[in-house]
């Protein structure tokens, strides 16, 4: 079982409290000190909103793994009710984009609430260019490369 003074020990140095929006991939790897997991989904919680957001390109693969990481926050996060939700989003049509999919409701997200001040009402079943994802990815990598 994990204790608050436990997962304040790995978040203190991040200022998560004093943040409005955090977000986290979220593999469903259920044995952490090992390499492992095949699934990535995307949590984020949002402070002005009082609430979890998952949103998972793969149906609710990783609800379990998702609620279990809110759970643990909450008490850390809030002294108050903080909701959790599941936020609909494109679903991928394959076994392997479930990373590229995370990057990309991320960084529509992050764009929304930089604008709003808030998750919930970013349009979220706009659609994803998987393949355009990857190749920005890779020219990030060769221009970080060549530099």
């Amino acid at each position: 079982m994990v204790h608050e003074d436990e997962i304040a020990t790995f978040l203190e140095p991040l200022e998560i409290s004093k943040k409005q929006f955090v977000f986290f991939a979220l593999n469903d790897n259920d044995t952490p000190d090992m390499a492992g997991g095949s699934h990535w989904s995307l949590l984020v919680y949002s402070k002005p909103e009082a609430c979890f957001y998952h949103l998972d390109s793969s149906y609710v693969s990783n609800h379990k793994a998702a609620w279990e990481l809110a759970s643990h926050l909450i008490p850390y996060l809030s002294k108050g009710n903080i909701n959790f939700v599941t936020k609909d989003c494109l679903q991928q049509s394959n076994g392997y984009d479930c990373g590229v999919y995370v990057l990309c409701n991320a960084e529509r997200l992050a764009h929304h609430a930089h604008l709003t001040g808030q998750i919930a009402s970013c349009e979220m079943l706009d659609k994803i260019s998987p393949s355009a994802k990857r190749k920005e990815i890779l020219n990030l990598i060769y221009s970080l490369a060549d530099s």
